[in-house]
C-alpha cells in the first residue's frame, strides 16, 4: 500500500527565486540610462542641435530698439560680422571657416543676441575663410535673404560648395552682390560698391568665373557699406589694391552720382586681413575713418602687414582694433552717436 505524506502535500517546499547578479542588474540600469539619454537628445535635436547644445545655453540679450550693434567677431583667420538693425531685423557677413570651433562662436554669438531670424545673410567672398561656416548657419536659423558672389563653378572650394547646396535646398532667396544692389529703409541703408554688375563684360566676376585665381577670388569679394544715423560702415572683404583704387577712381569720376558720400565712412573693416597686397593708402586718404578693424587670427601669409598697418594708422592713428588681441570687437550706433568696445 502507498503511503502520502500529507504535512508534506499540505506544504510544499516554495522553489526560491532567482537573484539577478549585480553585473547583470547594473547592465540592465545601464542599457536604461543610454536608452532614455538616447531619446531625450533626439527630441531635444528637434529643437536645438545637439553638437551645438552648449552654445544655446547662454543669456540673450536684445539691442534697443532703433539702435544698431555691429560685432566683429573672433573667429581667427576669417571674417564674421553680426549686425543688429535698428528696425529689429538682423544681417549676418560671413561665418568663418566652417571649423567646429568658430562655427559654435558664430552660432553662440548669434544666441546672446537673440537671433533666430538672420534677413540678410552676406557671403562677401568664395574664400573658405568667409564661406566656410554658412551652411551650418542656414541649416540651423531661418534665413531669408542671401547675398552671395556671381560663381558659376559651385565647387570652387568645399566651404561654397556646401553653403550653396544648403542655400538652394532650403529654397532661400538668391541676390547676386554687384554695384548699387542693396536695400534702403527709411533709418538706415546698404549697398555694394563693388564688384561689378555681373554682366560687365571684363569686370570682376568675368575674371572670376574664366580664370579664378587668388587674386581674381579675392578681387571678387564685396565692398559692402553701411549707414545709419550719420554713422558708416565699409565692409572691404578680401579685395586687393587694384580694387581698392577702381573705387577711388571712380568716386572721382562720378562724383555727386556716386551711391554713398565716402567720406562720412566712420569703421572701416581693413581688407583681405589686412594683408599686404590689399594696401592701398590713398584708399584710406579719401575714406579717412575714425576707427579700423582687423580681422585676423594665426596664418602663414603674413596678415597683418606692417605696409597696411602703417596705411590705416595714417587715418585712424590708436583707434584700430584687431580681434586676434581685443578679441570680439561691438560698435553701437544710437541717436548719441557711436561708441566701440
Amino acid at each position: 500500500m502507498v503511503k502520502f505524506d500529507l504535512d508534506k502535500m499540505r506544504s510544499p517546499k516554495k522553489r526560491k527565486a532567482k537573484k539577478l547578479s549585480k553585473v547583470k542588474l547594473w547592465s540592465i540600469i545601464s542599457i536604461s540610462v543610454v536608452a532614455f539619454v538616447a531619446v531625450a537628445l533626439i527630441i531635444i535635436n528637434i529643437f536645438v542641435p545637439v553638437k551645438y547644445l552648449a552654445v544655446y545655453c547662454v543669456s540673450r540679450n536684445r539691442v534697443q530698439k532703433n539702435e544698431m550693434r555691429v560685432s566683429f567677431i573672433d573667429v581667427g583667420f576669417g571674417d564674421c560680422t553680426v549686425i543688429e538693425l535698428p528696425d529689429g531685423k538682423n544681417m549676418l557677413i560671413d561665418a568663418g571657416n566652417g571649423s567646429f570651433t568658430n562655427t559654435s562662436k558664430v552660432i553662440k554669438a548669434l544666441n546672446k543676441r537673440d537671433i533666430d531670424i538672420i534677413d540678410y545673410l552676406i557671403c562677401s567672398s568664395v574664400n573658405t575663410e568667409h564661406c566656410g561656416g554658412l551652411a551650418e548657419i542656414i541649416k540651423y536659423k531661418t534665413v531669408k535673404n542671401v547675398y552671395m558672389p556671381y560663381c558659376k563653378n559651385k565647387y570652387i572650394n568645399d566651404g561654397f560648395r556646401k553653403f550653396y547646396d544648403e542655400t538652394v535646398k532650403n529654397g532661400v532667396q538668391i541676390i547676386y552682390s554687384e554695384y548699387n544692389a542693396g536695400v534702403r529703409e527709411d533709418e538706415y541703408f546698404f549697398t555694394f560698391l563693388s564688384p561689378s554688375v555681373k554682366e560687365f563684360d571684363g569686370g570682376e566676376y568675368s575674371q572670376l568665373n574664366e580664370n579664378p585665381t587668388k587674386s581674381a577670388r579675392n578681387n571678387s569679394s564685396a565692398v559692402l557699406w553701411l549707414e545709419y544715423n550719420e554713422t558708416a560702415f565699409l565692409f572691404t572683404s578680401d579685395v586687393e589694391t587694384k580694387v581698392l583704387n577702381s573705387i577711388v577712381t571712380s568716386y572721382e569720376l562720378i562724383g555727386e552720382d556716386y551711391p554713398v558720400k565716402l567720406e562720412k565712412c566712420k569703421v572701416v573693416q581693413v581688407a583681405n586681413h589686412g594683408s599686404d597686397v590689399s594696401a592701398c593708402p590713398q584708399f584710406y586718404d579719401l575714406i579717412n575713418p575714425e576707427y579700423a578693424i582687423i580681422s585676423v587670427g594665426e596664418n602663414g601669409s603674413g596678415c597683418p602687414s606692417i605696409k597696411t598697418i602703417s596705411d590705416v594708422i595714417n587715418s585712424v592713428g590708436e583707434n584700430l582694433y584687431r580681434t586676434d588681441e581685443c578679441g570680439t570687437v561691438t560698435v553701437k550706433v544710437s541717436a548719441e552717436g557711436y561708441t566701440v568696445q
